[in-house]
């Protein structure tokens, strides 16, 4: 679909997929269903599940036990394409946890501030204790998603790091519990969907209780993490993948590829092209077309790509007006002049984004080292990509002398009359 003319209503009227589901009765009612069984039932209820939705066998265990971690390694070890695999999973890790360290010192995420008003003021600094990383199964296996969900929390220092994932037939890939290990990861739990938020929400006879769920998965899972997030810490309620382009110039083969690559992932994913060019545009989409009928997943690009727009601006500031309303998950630019020392200057508001030609979004799908899990359904506007920011937690801290308190008592005393609260006056009085 090309747009020639675009304002803020028109724009506005534009579909964007996947927001719905938090609106989807059936599905809520549903998610409260398991909930309420977890929460009631525990472990059985866990078990019950995972034999009806995973096939699970009659002997099956919710916990990852150590035979299964030595068989995994066996496995990896044995096999040439899967050691190589999962050593370029391992380049992957190195190069997020080097962007994440950096994050922390730049933000100064630990330790503690001070300054002093009357007494001395300030907060501390401390990581949450315990997370689960939560790695869906499904359609395929992501090994990608426990390196970017499970680093950021390792280096902001939180001890316990659990990883829940559902199985198959009772196995979990050896893929994911060969990188557990690599990662420090010691507990595995199978359990998948709104079960795993309920499970680590309230916590059964085997799964212990966390603190924070973090991580993407299905519509019951999000709407769990929605249900259960005065309960337990979550990350965000992650949608269908976004992509906007917007370029002055480019190669459309390159470009519709990387529309695409964002589009195979749900039948929900949403994109836009954005330029000045309508010829260029036009390329693009031709290109697009002609890549989806050649694609492996043709039939979820047939279904996302209705959700694809090519918008035709008549200046790029227009274009980036129109790229700050949609709030992007992944945003390109591909526009002369522009570059990592002055692309501030027009985004606002994106989760990550790729400058130039030559940065593919699968860069930071992999092995840039930026994470990966990012603000979707135009939430760029407020919020931000997962970092090690999200694992930390602060408290304020006061400290005052006999001598500081007399100084403040009486306005103290006279603000606290004002609101009707008389014991609070005295609380300070009555110590001078």
């Amino acid at each position: 679909m090309v747009i020639k003319d675009i304002n803020g209503e028109v724009l506005n009227t534009l579909p964007k997929k996947g927001t719905e589901i938090l609106l989807d009765k059936e599905a809520i009612e549903v998610v409260e269903k398991i909930v309420r069984e977890v929460m009631f039932r525990g472990d059985d209820a866990l078990i019950e599940m995972a034999k009806k939705f995973d096939d699970a066998p009659e002997n099956f265990s919710l916990k990852v036990s150590e035979e299964e971690f030595k068989e995994a390694e066996r496995i990896i070890e044995n096999d040439e394409e899967l050691k190589e695999i999962v050593n370029n999973f391992l380049v992957m890790a190195g190069r997020v946890e080097k962007f994440h360290r950096k994050q922390l010192r730049k933000l100064n995420l630990s330790g503690k501030w001070i300054t002093k008003t009357t007494g001395k003021v300030g907060q501390v600094i401390v990581p949450v204790e315990k997370v689960c990383v939560y790695v869906p199964g499904g359609r395929a296996i992501y090994p990608s998603t426990l390196i970017m969900n499970t680093i950021p929390a390792k280096v902001a220092g939180v001890k316990e790091i659990f990883v829940a994932t559902p199985s198959k037939k009772g196995k979990v890939s050896p893929v994911i519990l060969y990188l557990c290990k690599k990662l420090g990861i010691n507990e595995v739990f199978k359990v998948g969907g709104a079960s795993a938020v309920a499970s680590f929400a309230f916590g059964t006879q085997t799964i212990p209780k966390a603190d924070m769920i973090v991580g993407p998965g299905n519509k019951y899972f999000i709407l769990a993490k929605r249900l259960l997030s005065g309960i337990i810490g979550i990350d965000m309620l992650p949608g269908p993948s976004e992509i906007a382009v917007i370029l002055d110039h480019g190669n459309s083969y390159h470009i519709s590829l990387d529309v695409l690559s964002q589009l195979e992932h749900d039948p929900d994913s949403n994109g836009y092209v954005i330029s000045t060019n309508e010829l260029l545009l036009e390329d693009i989409r031709e290109k697009t077309i002609e890549t989806i009928k050649e694609a492996e997943r043709k039939e979820i690009l047939s279904s996302s790509s209705k959700n694809l727009f090519f918008i035709k601006v008549d200046s790029i500031e227009e274009g980036f007006d129109i790229v700050n309303k949609i709030a992007p998950e992944h945003l390109e630019v591909i526009v002369e002049g522009i570059s990592y020392k002055n692309i501030h200057k027009f985004v606002k508001n994106a989760g990550t984004v790729l400058i130039g030609e030559h940065t593919s979004t699968v860069l930071t799908d992999y092995i840039a080292g930026p994470n990966h899990v990012l603000p979707t359904g135009s939430t760029a506007r407020f919020s931000s990509p997962l970092g090690v920011y999200n694992f930390v937690k602060f408290y304020n801290f006061a400290q005052w002398t006999k001598k500081e308190l007399k100084k403040d008592k009486t306005i103290v005393s006279k603000l606290a009359r004002y609101e009707g609260l008389e014991i609070h006056a005295q609380a300070v009085e009555k110590r001078t």
